[in-house]
């Protein structure tokens, strides 16, 4: 309980922190507008964080609420440079399904970010479907981007620097959640009828506890 309270922690931080970025770019560029309604978006989804973060477990549809707002933000401060859908049954909505929370938002910023905004054109779609087997929920984050070779070189280009830790992080959340040392987080690379790269697909697998 106390490394899931801990991985938790690095990982809060580390999202709050783009969200404060994201809040003070828009004030420097004078948009008071757009600032003024990410700032009333955020403070409901640290509110949201806020109400969870004693807990180990909270409801899936309740962690849904929280990145679906998560979503509106991004998609706010990209200008809709992005589409996304969730598809989420009603199994899920109404029956009693816990996981940690936020716990496929490093997933889902990380394709929005790399993934998605590398690439060029309008066509930028990112699609998350989440459905249950044998007591399990099962997570599956699939964007069109550039996929994973061109976005870690978009990375190294642009802040050669920074490391990322919020996917790594999660997955040893997931990985101790779950019991078990690998296997819990898939990365496959997408590709399209050329065989040039079309994104990437992350599959997530919990038991439900």
């Amino acid at each position: 309980r106390l490394e899931m309270q801990a991985l938790r922690a690095q990982m809060n931080p580390h999202f709050i922190f783009n969200c404060l970025n994201t809040i003070d770019n828009l004030i420097q560029n004078n948009e008071k507008e757009k600032a003024t309604l990410y700032l009333s978006k955020f403070a409901k989804l640290v509110r949201s964080i806020l109400e969870t973060s004693k807990n180990n477990t909270v409801p899936c549809w309740k962690d849904m609420e929280t990145l679906k707002l998560y979503l509106e933000l991004e998609e706010l401060r990209r200008d809709k440079k992005f589409s996304y859908i969730i598809n989420i049954p009603d199994e899920i909505l109404n029956g009693d399904y816990n996981v940690p929370p936020m716990v496929i938002q490093p997933f889902v910023e990380n394709a929005i970010q790399h993934g998605l905004l590398n690439k060029t054109g309008a066509d930028r779609k990112l699609t998350i479907d989440i459905y249950v087997t044998q007591n399990h929920i099962h997570y599956t984050i699939r964007d069109n981007g550039v996929g994973r070779a061109k976005a870690e070189a978009y990375k190294t280009l642009n802040n050669p620097s920074h490391q990322s830790m919020g996917m790594q992080i999660t997955t040893d959340r997931i990985n101790l959640f779950n019991q078990t040392s690998n296997g819990s987080v898939k990365i496959t690379d997408l590709y399209d009828e050329q065989q040039q790269p079309a994104g990437t697909k992350v599959e997530v697998e919990l038991f439900n506890q």
